[in-house]
């Protein structure tokens, strides 16, 4: 049985810190949310960018040395973790469609994997998950969902 739920972003700044290329996604500790269910695409995204900001980015970055496309629910978002000064979560292709890995999925399988209730790869041998690209990089998706869960408040998964 699958729970549907929604979010509210009731505090977003837009002062951005110097280095960081533009984006409509929030700043890392500039999310706050006003519901206590499972998050929204954007508020993921948000917490991705917040996990590759900073060291623990640069340690994502030495084990996950990529690009990836995130198509969700239609909406695309790009990870850059090619290089550790590079480390960055944006709206839209950031990559001109030339990612080394594009990955494909609606959001209740997106917000499934963020809750850890299908793994990846269960998610693209079920179908669920279309996956082009470096498949070695998608073996490696686990390390991202699980730094942007931790960057995620514990009521919002």
């Amino acid at each position: 049985r699958t729970q549907r739920t929604h979010f509210t972003i009731t505090h977003f700044t837009s002062a951005a810190p110097p280095n960081v290329p533009p984006t409509n996604l929030p700043l890392p500790g500039q999310l706050t949310t006003s519901c206590n269910t499972m998050s929204s695409t954007v508020e993921v995204f948000a917490a991705m960018k917040e996990a590759v900001i900073g060291d623990g980015g640069k340690a994502l970055q030495r084990k996950f040395k990529g690009t990836v496309t995130f198509t969700v629910g239609g909406k695309l978002y790009s990870l850059d973790l090619s290089s550790p000064s590079n480390c960055n979560v944006s709206e839209g292709d950031a990559f001109d469609g030339k990612a080394d890995l594009a990955i494909t999925c609606s959001e209740e399988v997106m917000g499934k994997m963020i809750r850890k209730e299908v793994q990846p790869q269960q998610a693209f041998m079920k179908g669920m998950l279309k996956i082009k690209g470096k498949m070695n990089l998608a073996m490696k998706l686990t390390a991202v969902l699980a730094a942007t869960r931790k960057k995620l408040p514990s009521s919002k998964m």
